[in-house]
């Protein structure tokens, strides 16, 4: 139970600390008020006790407070704190005056076990209570408090009262049972909205889900739910939450089936979700707005699920997918932004931050193709997109997989290779040089071109990364002094003296 922290409340001790939660505040208030009413009833018997009904009163109190004590604490009632209280105030009629003075308090009782489990239950906590008063009267005689035999109409009319005040005091706690509910989930909304426009990637947005569906099946009784993935295997991945006998991490595709267009779907076989929540449940099928997902959630529960829980877990469904999609429009636009629309590569921006993330050595291979204009003035611009579209190919090719190519601009290349002794990457550059020099087929005519290509390498921390491609730009230039067609190195050396 959730305590207050104002600074007006430091000095109450926790155990009687008002709660800040609606239901365990009115319970928190309801018992408070039960047991107010019973000590302004106590001085009614003890004012004319005697050696027996004083002791008998003042035990009897101190049950019923102990009882509905324990209930509070306990979060709950049951059969045997029922019949507890249904002696204690019998026995607290038996030493009053009247037995009516149980009244007082009886129906501020009534009121707070009210507030616990089904109506059923509180249908039984009134009618032992009524009970225990309506005993009362044929006992009377058996015990020495010295008063008149009661009347017994007025006590046995008021029971049908006391029933009637359990209907209602259970309505109320129904009312505040789905207020309770209502903001559990709203909260747990609220909170999954916050995490998942924070979410970098997949996997914070579908954990971010999974932990809203977990609330708001703890804030639903008996609600189960289940996230279902297809694995395109002809079984679905599960994420279950909420009360399982065997929680189940995949369901048979032909568990559901969901219609043509996305919207809407169908159990198939209950009896396997039945078995796995432990008992028979109601289940409906919520498909994912996100489409590319093709997931869907189960929400099951008995006899109905709540339309609160349907509508709470279909927005939640909703937030994740607008969020999904926005991942995804991140994704692409922070893919546009760091690659070459052309040829795919990555662009200067994208090739400049992968030099500041790589370790150990680093070379980089400064490629300028040969004769480019000469292809573009004969074939035309469209050819010579198709030409650099080849290029860039052959260029990713001969790197490998640790490799890193880049388009720099116009008909300028690099390419960036890591922990490779010079004489390896002097050979990478020499079949980058044949390969880029063999004729390209475009429509019904040959292109060729040749390339140039200039290496700069460095141990990495010391320097600029520009300086590195700079010095690769200078080694690519000598390369064409020398006759086109050629690799030429930079002279290697630490990177405090390329800084330099």
């Amino acid at each position: 139970m959730a305590e207050t922290a104002s600074p007006r409340g430091r000095w109450i001790p926790a155990a009687v600390r008002r709660p800040t939660g609606i239901v365990e505040s009115m319970r928190w208030l309801y018992l408070l008020t039960a047991i107010g009413t019973l000590l302004l009833s106590v001085p009614a018997p003890l004012s004319s006790a005697n050696e027996v009904t004083g002791p008998l009163a003042a035990g009897s109190s101190l049950v019923l407070i102990g009882s509905w004590i324990a209930g509070y604490r306990r979060d709950g009632s049951s059969l045997w704190l029922d019949l507890i209280d249904a002696a204690a105030l019998c026995v607290f009629a038996l030493s009053c005056p009247a037995p009516a003075v149980v009244f007082t308090f009886a129906f501020s009782a009534l009121w707070y076990r009210s507030l616990y489990g089904s109506i059923r239950r509180a249908m039984v906590t009134c009618g032992a209570y009524a009970l225990g008063i309506c005993v009362a009267l044929p006992l009377w005689g058996l015990v020495p408090n010295g008063f008149p035999m009661p009347a017994a109409a007025p006590i046995v009319g008021t029971v049908p009262a006391m029933f009637l005040v359990t209907v209602v005091g259970r309505r109320l706690g129904s009312s505040l049972f789905l207020r309770a509910e209502s903001a559990r989930r709203d909260a747990a909304l609220a909170a999954t909205g916050t995490a998942l426009l924070n979410a970098r990637d997949r996997a914070e947005i579908y954990a971010a889900t999974d932990r809203a569906a977990a609330e708001i099946c703890a804030a639903t009784p008996g609600l189960r739910s289940i996230g279902v993935f297809p694995d395109g295997r002809g079984s679905s991945v599960a994420y279950p939450n909420g009360a399982f006998a065997e929680p189940p991490t995949a369901l048979p595709a032909a568990v559901v089936e969901i219609a043509g267009d996305g919207r809407s779907g169908v159990v198939r076989d209950a009896a396997l979700l039945d078995r796995a929540a432990g008992q028979v449940c109601d289940w409906i099928v919520i498909p994912s707005p996100d489409s590319d997902s093709n997931g869907y959630s189960l929400l099951g529960a008995p006899k109905r699920v709540p339309t609160e829980a349907v509508l709470a877990m279909t927005s939640l469904l909703n937030q994740a997918a607008f969020a999904m999609r926005n991942f995804r429009d991140r994704q692409c636009l922070t893919t546009q932004a760091r690659t070459d629309v052309l040829t795919g590569l990555a662009n200067r921006a994208a090739f400049t931050e992968a030099l500041e993330h790589a370790a150990g050595p680093v070379a980089v291979l400064f490629v300028d193709l040969d004769d480019f204009k000469a292809v573009n003035d004969r074939l035309g611009h469209a050819a010579g997109d198709e030409l650099l579209r080849e290029v860039a190919a052959r260029l990713t090719a001969i790197a490998g997989p640790s490799g890193v190519s880049a388009r720099l601009g116009g008909d300028e290349f690099a390419v960036m290779l890591s922990g490779l002794p010079a004489a390896e990457v002097d050979r990478i550059a020499e079949r980058m040089v044949a390969a880029l020099g063999e004729p390209v087929r475009i429509g019904d005519a040959d292109a060729t071109v040749g390339a140039s290509v200039g290496i700069a390498d460095a141990d990495l921390g010391q320097v600029e990364n520009d300086t590195l491609l700079r010095s690769a730009d200078q080694a690519m230039y000598a390369a064409k002094l020398a006759g086109k067609n050629q690799v030429r190195r930079h002279a290697r050396q630490s990177r405090p003296a390329l800084a330099a």
